[in-house]
């Protein structure tokens, strides 16, 4: 087998931009994690609106009954 070792200037560049590239990964992952908590959020915030407005107008029936 007959394997090149990169000339060490291109290596170099090559881990650079893998670094980066990493980086810009792990940002766009963390946005994500961002986005799932506020969409998590939102739909917790309707569940308890549309569980609360239940409670309330049964408790009403209750009371009419």
């Amino acid at each position: 087998m007959n394997q090149q070792i990169p000339d060490p200037k291109i290596r170099e560049q090559s881990v650079a931009r893998w670094r980066e590239v990493n980086q810009q990964i792990d940002l766009l992952t963390l946005q994500l994690d961002e986005l799932i908590a506020i969409v998590e959020t939102g739909l917790r915030e309707q569940r308890l609106a549309r569980l609360q407005a239940k409670s309330k107008s049964s408790t009403a029936e209750t009371i009419k009954g």
